[in-house]
């Protein structure tokens, strides 16, 4: 119901992820996060040295701030997911969440508001849910294929029903459009991860260099703004912000206007049509915005982040249907960032870096359930203690006597 919210939620669990991590002894990161957080230092920097050329340099040093902070509570929210005690309780409280969620999205649309009157003085539009809807379609893949790796396959199809029926009620057009890219990259990722995955890498990478040449110029292709009109007002509207930006980018292709400088453009605030301005705050595409702000640098090193991610998942190890299953989610917040949002907005980075969170406290679980299992792991998903990990001692308990014995064996043979 108050989406923008999930910018005091990130960090707080960041905050609270950050002291795990730090008091953990012999803490090493993953050499993805290493990478990951370099890049995103690198970000910062160019950002906040931005701030020398920008059209809003105070703006681009509050943005800057602002961004050093969520970066770290995300990387913090990364790390700590391997070290939470107990994956499979918190994946039970993130279904009963998500069941609670649908379930006040059903009450908000019956009464027109009656929920959110209670919080905000705000009057009441169906379009104030679009947040709630991205943020289901971000989390539905993964939840559901974790439920059947746990032997819960009939309520994996209850709660993808009932998200999926509750995003296509909502009035967010990109949350359905995502919806069924993400079951499209999830279906081709189960049939062969490593390739599809691989080729994402590339892909990913020209999206965002190329996106002068290709997304702002796709107004000039003669009759698609009228067909965009056509489908969805803001839709046309879209495809004129992106021209004007590409022509922005074009004056400053190195440097750029600053971090966040987008809505103090110069010609930014002119009418197109009545309503429509060139450039309301944001081009509504991330690697745009990105090249605007931050030029050829900015774009690159935004470029590389997103490389790593994908490439990250062709490799790990994780069950195939959940591996398919986060791919949707990460096919679902990649394309959002080219169609929706401010990549900058708070929320929307809280939104990302707590759905990576749950998606690999998730991964745990699912990776436990397709380890062989015995009477104490057999459990529900509230079954699993803080130590449940200590299952595999077993098997690697009589891993090393078998081998010890065959060594013992070979050294003495007339003890056999």
């Amino acid at each position: 119901m108050l989406p923008r919210g999930v910018a005091a939620l990130v960090s707080a669990a960041g905050l609270c992820a950050a002291g795990l991590v730090l008091s953990a002894s012999g803490m090493r990161l993953t050499r993805i996060l290493l990478v990951a957080a370099m890049l995103l230092g690198g970000l910062l920097l160019w950002g906040t040295a931005s701030a020398l050329w920008s059209v809003n340099p105070v703006r681009s040093l509050v943005v800057a701030a602002r961004l050093a902070g969520l970066f770290a509570v995300g990387l913090a929210l990364a790390a700590g997911a391997g070290m939470v005690a107990a994956p499979r309780r918190l994946t039970f409280l993130l279904l009963i969440g998500m069941a609670l969620g649908i379930a006040m999205v059903a009450i908000e649309l019956a009464t027109a508001g009656g929920l959110s009157s209670l919080v905000s003085d705000r009057a009441y539009r169906p379009t104030q849910l679009n947040q709630a809807s991205i943020s289901f379609a971000l989390l539905v893949f993964p939840a559901s294929a974790l439920l059947i790796s746990l032997g819960q396959a009939i309520f994996a199809t209850l709660l993808a029903t009932a998200t999926a029926v509750t995003v296509y009620v909502l009035a967010g057009t990109s949350a359905k459009a995502l919806l069924l890219a993400g079951l499209a990259t999830g279906l081709l990722l189960y049939r062969a991860r490593p390739v599809v995955a691989g080729a994402t890498v590339a892909i990913s990478v020209l999206v965002i260099i190329a996106a002068p040449l290709t997304f702002a110029r796709l107004e000039r292709v003669p009759g698609l703004g009228e067909t965009a009109d056509s489908f969805k007002i803001s839709a046309g509207h879209r495809l004129l912000i992106w021209s004007f930006a590409g022509d922005r980018i074009a004056e400053r292709p190195v440097t750029g206007w600053g971090l966040d400088a987008s809505r103090a453009i110069p010609g930014g605030d002119d009418p197109i049509r009545p309503g429509e301005p060139w450039l309301p705050l944001h081009p509504h595409n991330a690697a745009l915005q990105v090249w605007l702000e931050l030029g050829a640098p900015g774009a690159t090193l935004f470029a590389l982040l997103g490389a790593i991610v994908w490439g990250a998942l062709a490799r790990v190890e994780w069950p195939p249907l959940f591996a398919a299953a986060a791919g949707a989610s990460l096919t679902i917040a990649f394309i959002g960032c080219f169609a929706t949002y401010g990549i900058w907005q708070e929320w929307w980075l809280g939104t990302l870096s707590f759905s990576l969170f749950l998606v690999l406290v998730m991964a745990r679980a699912a990776g436990s359930a397709a380890l062989p299992s015995d009477a104490s792991a057999s459990k529900g998903l509230l079954g699993a203690p803080p130590g449940h990990n200590v299952k595999i001692a077993r098997p690697i308990r009589m891993r090393t006597i078998t081998a010890i014995a065959y060594l013992t064996t070979r050294v003495n043979p007339s003890q056999v």
